[in-house]
This record gives structure tokens, sequence and C-alpha cells, in this order.
């Protein structure tokens, strides 16, 4: 029986193999990320699908894009929101792109939030005519709720609207 050396410390035991180079390594020099990491990215390039790197290519080819993907997270989660209820507080506001629409989403806050994600993406940072819609799903015994949404994406001076609009 062959016992398997890391290339990162050398130790034995290396139950794992970097997905990019095909090093074996241990769990504790592997990088690991969930399959779901990504999952607000239109299309996700080839090098990000997998679930275990060794740290020289995760440093190379994911730890860049993995920062900037955690940050629009994070600018998206405080992105301003005017659902199309409050319409009467937005309708001097100019709508000039299209609605980013989003299907077949878990919740609202899913929903919400990849629209968030879109907008900080293409440089907005408020959400207008937020309209959410739901659909019953029977399978068999088992019902489930799909969510819908659409909202326009514009950019605002928060400080500007403070007087004027009041978010939600």
């Amino acid at each position: 029986m062959t016992t398997l050396t890391c290339k990162t410390c050398h130790k034995s035991k290396a139950n794992y193999k970097c997905a990019l180079c095909t090093d074996t390594i241990c769990k504790s020099c592997a990088e690991f990320l969930d399959e779901n990491t990504f999952s607000f990215l239109k299309s996700v390039p080839e090098e990000l699908k997998f679930s275990c790197y060794c740290i020289n290519c995760f440093d190379e080819k994911v730890r860049a894009t993995f920062e900037d993907y955690n940050e629009t997270m994070e600018k998206a989660k405080d992105i301003i929101i005017y659902s199309k209820e409050q319409s009467k507080l937005t309708r001097l506001l100019k709508k000039k792109e299209p609605a980013y629409v989003v299907e077949n989403c878990e919740d609202q806050q899913e929903c919400l939030m990849r629209m968030s994600f879109m907008a900080v993406k293409a440089k907005f940072n408020c959400l207008v005519d937020v309209q959410f819609n739901s659909k019953k799903i029977i399978v068999g015994s088992h019902k489930k709720t799909i969510w819908s949404a659409s909202g326009i994406p514009i950019t605002i001076d928060p400080n500007e609207i403070r007087g004027h609009l009041d978010p939600p």
C-alpha cells in the first residue's frame, strides 16, 4: 500500500488532489470551496467549478475572483430597494435601464439578492419598482413555491434622497 505525500507540506496521508494541477495535498493544505460559492455569477469560469485546490492554484487562479465575488455580495446587501407600491416616491427618478428579471428562486430574499448582485456588478446602487411573483408547484404530495422578481436598476445619491424619499 502506497501513501501519497502532500505537495505543500510533504507529510504523508495526502488524501486530496488539486482540481487544477492534480497534485496530491493533505486536508490542512487544501483550499475548499462549496459547490454553490459562485452561484450568483451568470457564467462560472471552468477553473472555478471545482471544490478542492492546492494553495498555489487557489492563489493564482481563484483568490482574486473569490474576493471580488464576496465584496460584490457585501455591496449587494446594502443596495437601496423601492417596491412597485412605492412608485409615488420614485416616479421622478430616471429609469433608463431595462428591468432585471430573476426566476426560479427559493424565496423573495434570494430574488432580491440576485437582482442586487446584478445591479452592483453593473455599478448601480438602487433597484426601483421591485415586484415579486410566486408560483406554487405541486408534484404528488410535495408542494413548493417558486419565486420570481423584477426591478429596474438606477444610480442615486443616497445623501440627496434623504429628505425626499424614505427607503423601506
